[in-house]
Formats: structure tokens, sequence, C-alpha cells
């Protein structure tokens, strides 16, 4: 096990440096305003798969209870009839940028499509090529990119759309080939996996979407009350901070394509306060590194446009440290088949968001968006921890750290 989280952290690190380089070329090339519309041309791919995922999202959870041919049609047919719904309803009801709508569903289904085969694999256990792949699709893009702004000269956002295109075809292609062997296709069956997966699939969905709304409302909000240019500075700070949530998200990963596949709660409990008391130290030890940074490395980075980045930064930094923690313990509700807990937590941090954000936002801007960032991660982080005092045979105290801990990861670690 302790091998695929090294694997994880060192593709999502690889992932990261990557994505810092897209985020530096965009700035640097199309401002801050070219990267708003980016900023909400990814919020849209993303937030159009919200439908889709009401089945794909279960795929890990089930992939070693199901037939995995069932899974993937079942998947398959729903991505499509789903986005292709939204694109429809979007004719009369415009959801996202007028120029780039259409890009934004096709896009989007393959990006659902890739979603599927990367779940087979992760509730395989396959972490290693999983991991691949993701950085994989990482490198096309940016090499797309490079290609683009300093040889081809197409300086414009659709360039960075171009990229996803290609980023996106060629890992549908060779996921779909890696998954092909170990499918079992049971016609007889389809009806009854369908509502298994929709049922389960609809807590896990309704955590997504809670979850999708509560960190990117704000963005929304702050185009409307404070321009594109202002939602560009927000869009860069929260993607470099977000580099101090990697050490979370590559150990929850692991956690939960482990606890997913057992049925004992003990086992899962122990590792999720190991891996949380992890995570937590990691994450502080880097906002501590990150924030030490001058101003003028943030502005060498991006550009002088940027030079508020770092106080923004500043202002989510508590509430960072809470979702590292929060990352570790939602996994544990989710691989152990309690998503409603999660859906709960996402939407007490949708609420507060809503909330603050309308407060906040049209009063400060930026900075009103980072605080109400902020306190969104921490009011999950806070119901997380109250519901988890409530699992039987956990108490306060096993959040802080211990000998048995020291104990439970040399075992992990020799694993």
């Amino acid at each position: 096990m302790i091998s695929n989280v090294i694997n994880t952290f060192g593709s999502k690190i690889l992932i990261a440096l990557i994505s810092f380089a897209i985020l530096s070329l965009n700035a640097h090339f199309l401002g801050p305003s070219g990267l708003g519309t980016i900023g909400l041309i990814v919020l849209g791919i993303t937030i159009s798969q919200l439908a889709a995922n009401l089945i794909n999202g279960s795929i890990i959870y089930f992939s070693s209870r199901i037939s995995r041919g069932n899974l993937l049609l079942i998947s398959y047919l729903w991505s499509i009839v789903s986005i292709s719904l939204l694109y429809f309803i979007n004719q009369w009801v415009g959801f996202f940028e007028v120029n780039y709508s259409f890009h934004i569903y096709l896009l989007s289904l393959l990006q659902a499509f890739i979603s599927i085969h990367l779940y087979i694999l992760l509730g395989d256990e396959k972490v290693k090529r999983f991991n691949l792949f993701s950085l994989l699709q990482s490198l096309i893009n940016i090499l797309f990119l490079l290609l683009a702004y300093f040889v081809l000269e197409e300086i414009e956002v659709f360039s960075f759309v171009k990229a996803l295109y290609l980023s996106y075809g060629i890992v549908f292609l060779f996921s779909g080939l890696s998954i092909l062997k170990k499918l079992d296709l049971r016609p007889s069956l389809l009806s009854s996996d369908f509502q298994q997966c929709i049922r389960y699939g609809f807590f896990i969905q309704a955590a997504n979407t809670f979850q999708l709304l509560n960190y990117r409302l704000s963005y929304f909000i702050l185009d409307a009350y404070s321009g594109r240019a202002a939602l560009g500075m927000y869009t860069a700070s929260i993607q470099l901070s977000e580099a101090l949530l990697i050490p979370g998200r590559s150990i929850a990963t692991v956690q939960y394509a482990r606890i997913s596949t057992k049925d004992n709660d003990q086992y899962a409990q122990r590792i999720t306060f190991l891996f949380m008391k992890i995570s937590f130290l990691v994450t502080l030890i880097g906002s501590i590194v990150l924030l030490s940074l001058p101003t003028s490395v943030y502005e060498l980075f991006l550009g002088e446009a940027f030079s508020q980045v770092k106080l923004l930064i500043i202002c989510m930094g508590l509430g960072l440290i809470a979702l590292s923690s929060e990352i570790i313990l939602s996994h544990y509700f989710s691989g152990t088949g309690r998503q409603e807990v999660n859906s709960t937590s996402s939407a007490i941090g949708l609420a507060v968001t809503i909330i603050s954000a309308f407060i906040l936002i049209p009063k400060y801007a930026a900075v009103g968006a980072a605080i109400s960032t902020a306190l969104s991660y921490c009011s999950m982080f806070l119901f997380l921890f109250i519901k988890m005092n409530f699992q039987k045979g956990v108490s306060a105290i096993q959040f802080l750290p211990s000998k048995e801990d020291v104990q439970l990861l040399r075992r992990v670690l020799k694993f």
C-alpha cells in the first residue's frame, strides 16, 4: 500500500508542477482576464459532468461487487444521455460562456469516459496505471500549449481548448485499451446493477455537487461583482494553494481504493486517523513554506498583474489545513458506504459559502472570496470531526498523535 501512496504522491507532484507551468504560461500570455475565462471553461467542464457522475462515482465501490462490463456499459450510456440532455437544455438556458459552450459539453463527455476507465483501474487497485494516465494527460496538455504559444504563435484562449481536446482524446484511447481484458458483460443483471449504482451514486453525486458548488460558486459571484480580472487573480491563488492538498489527496486515493474493498471498519478507522495526521502535518509544513515566499516570487511566476495572490493564499491558509484533514475523513465515510455523511458535510460547506460570499465578495472582492472559502472548508471539517466521534470505538483523543500511530505507520511501511 505504501508504494501506491508514494507513487500517487510522486505523480501528483509532477502533475502539480505541470499545472503550475500551464498556469504561468496562461497568466503571462493571456493575463488575468484570459486566465479568468479559462477558469470558467474548466469549471464548466467539471459542472457539466455532475449528472454523468451520478453513475460514474460509484464505479470504484462496485468494481469488486458487480460485473465490470455492466459498469462500463451503464456508465457510458448514462454519460451520453445526461450530458446530451444538459447540452439541449443549454440551448434555452445559457449556463456557460456562449463562445465555448459546445466545446465545454464535448470535452465533458470525453472527460466522463476517461473517468470511467480510470475508476475501473482504481477499483482494481491499479493505482500506478491510474497515475500514469493522469500524468500523461497533463504532459500532452502542456506540450501542445508550448507549441501553440511559442511556435505557432496562437496566443488565445482557444489554444487551451485545443490542448484539452488532444490530451483528452489520447488518454481516452489508451486508458480504454487498458481495461478491455477484464470486462465481463452480464445482460441479465443490467437492470439490478443499474439500480444499485443509482442508489449508491445518488449520495456520492449529492456530495460531489455540493462540494463542487462549495469550491467554485465563488467564481460566478466574484465574476459578477468584481469582473474577470479579479476572477483571474482568485483562480491563480486557488490553483497555487491547492498544491498544499496534494499529500492528502494522494493518500486519500489509495485509502479509498483499499477500504472500499474491505468490510473491516476498525481497520478503516485506524488507517484513517493515521493518514489524517500525516496529511495535516505535511499540509501545515507546506503552508508555512508557501507563505514564507516573498511577493516577488509570485510576481515572477505569474506576472506583476498578480501581486495580490499571496494575500489571497494567506486568507485561505487555515481553511486549506482543515481541508487536508477533511479529505481523509470524507474518504473514510465514502469508502465504508456512508456517502450521506459527506453529502451533509458538503451541504453545510455550501451554505457557509453562499452566505459568506454574498456578504464578503461585494465589499472585499477576491479577498472576500478567499475568506469565504476558508470558512467553508473549516465548517466541513468541523462537521466530520463531530460525526467521526459518533462512530463505534472512536474517541476525540484518537485525533491526537500517539505511540500507536508510529507502530501502525511502521507496519504500513513494511506492508
